[in-house]
């Protein structure tokens, strides 16, 4: 059985369509494995970055409202005042009114009946049976998402009808001498986290179809809100950083998993945030390039065997000496003599088409070269700016933008840092915690505008007063962190009273004088971890207040 064709023509034409489309076979198949795969694995690790980035907001945010509230339970009116005092509701309102998220604000006595509350409400109930009363009892405590019970019927019911749904905040509050009086909590709106995520979303998030999703310990997508849609990523993403995967859905995902650092590690909440990208999205570049190289090779195909297929039919003589000449181009052979001999105008003509059809392939080939050599450059290119956008993205995440300082997250990776440096060098470093005094004054006499000049006056302040191997982070609200490195107690508490009067020596256009209160603490190789110092120093700090503020306090020399 014979598989060619026995004509001259129509082999001539089937040879040459065949070249066409061995041109661009190989710029094909470089897209659709190499090019896609380096694609997928960039933008893979683009949106772990995402996630990481995400759910260090988030904790930084549920760290925030849980120390509102502990700050709250440590004031004067909180420790001394009589629980039927009229000065704890405005007291309430007032934290309310600095983050609208808050829902609720109470304080129940020691039997779990509500003394005083925001807007008045659940006054007298009894609340003992609630988690946020009996966690709160114990200690600082974060509870997880919940829908509203007692207060559903007492708050605007959500436009869509949908349940109202709170996490909670709630402290102990201890008297002078140590003693329990009761229970602050605070419900905070569950629509807070939406405001998070449109806030850290790309401008271009819903164009690129990604998806920003908080996950609980279960794997069930609490935020935003779906129908018991659950993810079971956690087991696969431990060794990966990111998968593909369909979730029980028809589309495939490009996910990316980061977990929420623990505000309460007494009481995990497990939550973790994941971004996901469509995958028929991310690769559309891709397809489109694969399609419009396939289109370039039936084309190329389809000319050449159009040339082809009018140069076999101005074929006459001779034939053996041209089917000679076609196996040695078919081979490759480009410095095959296409001079045929002859005397009739149809050989000489036919010479030159096939002369014509041999430059032809060879200036194609180079074309194709330079195209592929520009597509190599091309990605090379959009390689480097991802890269770039990635650094711009993990600085962001570590930068305060109100004060230009490293934040809460460039801190802990700091001390962390020194911390192993110190277990391996055994050379002990000094933590020193800052607080504003009397910030909340600033901010309630002067107005936030006025309070955020302080911020970034005192931190100027901490920047010029500092040596350059020393490290200043502003840790949360008016609190800030200084790590000296490889500094003994003396020396660490002369730089911290140069800095205590660097700031009380350079009065604010706002506000005029402003005090620190300093605590210092030193890590020690023993430390379990690097949490240690900063809890101590925090201590020591409070002292600093309670001693009357505008100082340091430091652990007494050995």
């Amino acid at each position: 059985m014979k598989l060619m064709p026995e004509s001259f023509r129509t082999r001539l034409v089937l040879l040459c369509g065949g070249l066409g489309l061995l041109i661009g076979l190989p710029a094909y198949l470089y897209i659709n494995h190499v090019y896609a795969q380096r694609l997928l694995d960039d933008r893979g690790e683009a949106l772990h970055e995402q996630a990481v980035a995400v759910a260090a907001v988030i904790a930084e945010n549920l760290n925030e409202r849980r120390r509102e509230v502990e700050l709250l339970s440590r004031t004067p009116l909180f420790r001394q005042a009589p629980l039927d005092s009229v000065e704890f509701q405005p007291s309430l309102e007032r934290l309310q009114k600095s983050y609208p998220a808050y829902s609720w604000i109470g304080l129940s006595d020691v039997d779990g009946v509500v003394r005083a509350s925001t807007a008045g409400l659940l006054m007298g109930a009894d609340v003992s049976q609630r988690p946020w009363y009996t966690g709160g009892r114990k200690g600082p405590h974060l509870g997880d998402v919940h829908d509203a019970l007692l207060l559903s019927r007492l708050l605007k019911p959500e436009p869509d009808g949908a349940p109202i749904r709170f996490i909670d905040f709630s402290v102990p509050v201890y008297d002078d001498s140590g003693r329990l009086r009761g229970v602050l909590g605070a419900h905070a709106h569950w629509r807070w986290a939406g405001e998070v995520l449109q806030v850290l979303k790309p401008r271009e998030a819903e164009k690129l179809g990604l998806e920003f999703l908080i996950v609980n310990r279960q794997g069930r997508v609490i935020h935003p809100e779906r129908d018991a849609l659950t993810l079971p990523l956690a087991e696969r993403l431990q060794a990966r950083r990111f998968v593909i995967d369909r979730w029980g859905s028809q589309t495939d995902y490009v996910t990316a998993l980061a977990p929420v650092r623990e505000v309460v590690p007494e009481a995990p909440l497990g939550w973790q945030v994941v971004v996901r990208q469509p995958l028929d999205t991310l690769t559309a570049d891709v397809a489109e390039l694969r399609r419009a190289v396939l289109l370039f090779s039936l084309l190329a195909g389809g000319t050449l065997c159009l040339l082809a297929w009018w140069a076999a039919g101005r074929l006459s003589q001779p034939l053996e000496y041209l089917a000679l000449q076609a196996r040695r181009i078919e081979k490759g052979d480009e410095s095959a003599d296409l001079a045929i001999p002859g005397s009739t105008r149809e050989v000489v003509h036919l010479g030159a088409a096939l002369r014509s059809m041999a430059a032809t392939l060879i200036h194609r080939r180079e074309a194709l070269e330079a195209s592929n050599r520009d597509l190599e450059a091309r990605v090379a290119e959009r390689t480097a700016e991802l890269a770039r956008l990635n650094d711009e993205l993990r600085d962001q995440a570590r930068r305060d933008a109100l004060t230009g300082l490293p934040n809460r997250l460039a801190a802990n990776e700091r001390l962390r840092g020194e911390f192993v440096r110190m277990k391996r060098m055994r050379s002990a470093y000094a933590v020193l915690v800052l607080d504003i005094d009397y910030f909340k004054r600033i901010n309630d006499g002067h107005g936030h505008a006025a309070g955020d000049a302080v911020l970034r006056h005192v931190s100027a302040v901490l920047r010029g007063a500092l040596r350059e191997t020393d490290f200043v982070a502003r840790f949360g609200g008016e609190e800030f962190l200084i790590l000296l490195p490889a500094t003994p107690l003396t020396d660490a508490a002369a730089v911290g009273e140069k800095v205590r009067t660097a700031v009380e020596n350079s009065p604010t256009e706002a506000v005029g004088m402003v005090t620190l209160s300093i605590g210092l603490a030193m890590a020690d190789p023993a430390h379990q971890d690097e949490d240690v110092a900063v809890r101590a120093a925090d201590a020591l700090l409070y002292q600093a207040k309670s001693a009357g503020r505008n100082r340091l306090v430091a652990p007494k020399a050995a």
